[in-house]
């Protein structure tokens, strides 16, 4: 079981399903050794079954942002309290904090390296490449385009509705077919510094926020 320090007490948390739905938003309002309570100032909560597993985001901007995962013992309209909480390792906490995304991103500058029909190798250069994204978490995004490019291409991208002109440095892990005649990249964050982190943190919040504004 983990026990949160009290300094957490008043952060914004975010409740999850295993498989990643956002099931509502609170505060942590309450830590104690076997439970942690969330409630809401804004919005009656949702209802969650009884000793559901779900995973609990939460940010604090002292203390920096936590994943745990948990059962929930109580679930009403005020209140959901969880108890079991273990901690999500590094790779599990940066694959949960995904959320869907529609926004615009500028690809900076990207080299691919191809080999043709023929066995001989050339390279395709793009400047200033608008691409949309699919998804987005701490560990990185997927966006889609029509580029050709491949595994291993590196390159640079700003994210247009972040605001904050970060530059983050990816490179391309997988590449998947889509059925819009576009071409999914799915991107790993390359030596990300603490305030880039942050930042991204901060925008996929406001993401999910304005996610859970729509389920309601």
């Amino acid at each position: 079981m983990v026990i949160l320090p009290d300094d957490y007490i008043g952060s914004s948390c975010v409740i999850k399903s295993t498989s990643n739905d956002l099931l509502t938003m609170g505060i942590l309002h309450k830590v104690k050794d076997t439970y942690i309570d969330i409630n809401s100032s804004r919005n009656e909560l949702p209802e969650i079954p009884y000793n559901m597993v779900v995973k609990v985001e939460i940010y604090n901007a002292k203390q920096g942002f936590r994943v745990l995962v948990g059962n929930v013992y109580l679930s009403t309209s005020k209140i959901v309290r969880i108890i079991n909480l273990t901690e999500a390792t590094n790779d599990e906490r940066r694959q949960y904090f995904r959320i869907s995304s529609r926004s615009k991103a500028v690809i900076l500058r990207i080299s691919h390296t191809y080999t043709d029909e023929n066995g001989e190798t050339g390279e395709l250069e793009y400047l200033n490449q608008n691409v949309q994204l699919v998804d987005i978490s701490l560990g990185g995004l997927m966006f889609k385009s029509d580029l050709e490019l491949g595994i291993g291409d590196t390159f640079d991208i700003v994210i247009e509705e972040m605001r904050d002109s970060m530059i983050y440095n990816c490179t391309i892990r997988r590449v998947v077919p889509r059925a819009d005649n576009l071409v999914g990249y799915g991107c790993e964050f390359m030596d990300m510094t603490n305030l880039q982190e942050d930042l991204l943190y901060k925008y996929i919040l406001k993401r999910q926020n304005d996610q859970l504004r729509r389920i309601r």
